[in-house]
């Protein structure tokens, strides 16, 4: 199958690599969901990686493992054409079957993608087994917004989960998924809730309270300020109801437990780099391994104001 890039101002379009397993299936049908509420094209990736050929059998038999790789290919892409086509039957889907290693080959076509969505690499993503190394690569690597789609194959038509919960702090990489995370909400017509966590409290000697009256008056004081924070969004999103959170702990932790119930987590990250620890940091790395939902983690460096965004 040919590969026909998209012109990504003309057309954006959502990006989802499918690998055969269960989770991409899941993350094929979530991305199904966020193209058509954008009104935008779908795009199914499969890769097929040579190097899974290079068996000492002769060039003959190499041959012959390629082709089996590339018509397995088809299989996996038809599959998850067909499962795109149940849920949403108005979203135009194009599949393409390339060659080449897997993750460069993924995080060079994320450049030209509106998102990029891949599964979590567990067939069960509610349990607490790690995510695949791929959806840990393109989350620290992709060129834009990454969704990594844990704990429920839907995007919006769960009823059971409302709203979306997004990490702030004074960063920029926390403003601009702060600017996605509202995107979000409008799209689904939902409440978004910020979350800052401070970290653990210093406790003094004289705090024996449960909590200090000066940690409740931090709280009120943080609240304001994420507040005013928020009304730069606010005012381009007036339908959206915003609610801000200050607590204490991890923040990773924080975030999961407001995102219990929640559609997504949104999270930032300092943007593309050799070293993945050195762009996810433990809380977008914790959140893609355990979070009780999809998370997408944005870099500093997304584009927001693009078509495609609501």
């Amino acid at each position: 199958m040919p590969m026909t890039a998209y012109q990504t101002e003309n057309s954006p379009y959502v990006l989802v690599g499918i690998d055969g397993s269960l989770s991409a299936l899941d993350a094929a049908a979530w991305a199904a969901e966020s193209a058509a509420a954008r009104n935008v094209p779908l795009r199914l990736v499969h890769v097929v990686d040579p190097g899974e050929a290079q068996a000492e059998l002769g060039p003959w038999s190499r041959q012959r493992i390629l082709k089996y790789l590339e018509s397995k290919a088809v299989a996996v892409l038809a599959e998850a054409q067909h499962k795109v086509a149940d849920l949403e039957p108005e979203v135009a889907v194009e599949t393409s079957c390339l060659t080449g290693r897997p993750l460069p080959t993924l995080i060079a076509l994320s450049r030209e993608a509106l998102m990029t969505v891949v599964g979590s690499g567990r067939s069960d993503p509610a349990s607490a087994s790690h995510a695949g190394s791929v959806a840990v690569s393109m989350s620290a690597h992709a060129y834009g917004p990454v969704v990594v789609v844990r704990g429920t194959c839907s995007a919006f038509g769960d009823e059971q989960r409302q709203g979306v919960v997004v990490g702030v702090d004074s960063s920029e990489a926390a403003d601009k998924a702060t600017e996605w995370a509202f995107s979000e909400a409008a799209l689904r017509g939902v409440d978004l809730t910020a979350v800052f966590s401070c970290g653990d409290l210093p406790r003094g000697l004289d705090d024996s309270e449960p909590e200090p009256r000066w940690w409740l008056e931090y709280q009120v004081q943080q609240k304001h300020v994420l507040t005013r924070r928020l009304g730069q969004w606010s005012g381009c999103h007036p339908g959206v109801v915003a609610h801000c959170e200050v607590t204490t702990g991890r923040p990773a932790w924080a975030l999961m437990q407001h995102a219990r119930e929640a559609q997504l987590i949104v999270v930032g990250s300092r943007g593309r780099s050799e070293f993945v620890g050195s762009v996810l940091g433990s809380t977008s790395h914790a959140l893609i391994h355990h979070a009780p939902c999809p998370v997408m983690i944005v870099p500093s460096n997304a584009v927001s104001n693009r078509s495609g965004q609501p």
